[in-house]
């Protein structure tokens, strides 16, 4: 009903998908309000979630469980939204650029202006079909889990790859099934739980 009852209703009701998992919520971050600048859907206490099947981002207000803000660009079937110091949202894009192709995304959600930064330039190719992960590191470079595949890779704001590794666990006849790696993180030097 958070979509039913808001004025984004129309991207629950224009879903072709009227069966099943309806929305498949694939993630949901709590905001802490660094968005708020940018747009004031975004205040501290909401949360933002990413739900593949509708193509889209939402922000939903808990205390009136009503969705105040929501997106639906280029990208299909994204993953795991990420809000950013620069006022933007990380979205690991799984078929934004064709049926083989994954991005990596930067949003602005002011404007609504998406950006790529990562899969549009030759040498750049990369897919994850059903799942997917992108994360801002400390020292600018972005993280990325290529989970179909059993890929890692961390790559520069130029579109450099500095490191990437492949989960070496196969299987099949010919070693043709790799092991997915559902998310890898970045575990700063010094961390202790």
């Amino acid at each position: 009903t958070a979509f039913q009852t808001s004025e984004f209703r129309e991207i629950w009701l224009s879903s072709p998908k009227r069966k099943g998992d309806l929305m498949h919520t694939n993630a949901i971050e709590m905001l802490d309000g660094r968005l708020a600048a940018v747009h004031p859907a975004f205040q501290a206490g909401r949360v933002m979630i990413s739900m593949r099947t509708l193509d889209a981002l939402a922000v939903v207000d808990l205390e009136s469980a009503k969705v105040v803000w929501a997106h639906v660009g280029s990208y299909k079937k994204q993953h795991d939204p990420r809000s950013l110091d620069s006022g933007r949202i990380l979205l690991f894009d799984n078929r934004g650029a064709g049926e083989t192709a994954s991005r990596i995304l930067e949003l602005d959600p002011g404007t609504g202006e998406l950006e790529v930064i990562y899969g549009a330039r030759p040498g750049q190719a990369f897919t994850s079909a059903f799942c997917g992960t992108s994360m801002r590191l400390g020292n600018g470079n972005t993280l990325v889990t290529e989970s179909d595949q059993g890929r890692a890779f961390e790559f520069t704001p130029a579109g450099e790859i500095v490191w990437e590794f492949y989960n070496p666990a196969r299987a099949g006849e010919n070693d043709e099934f790799v092991a997915s790696l559902f998310e890898v993180e970045r575990i700063e030097l010094g961390f202790v739980e």
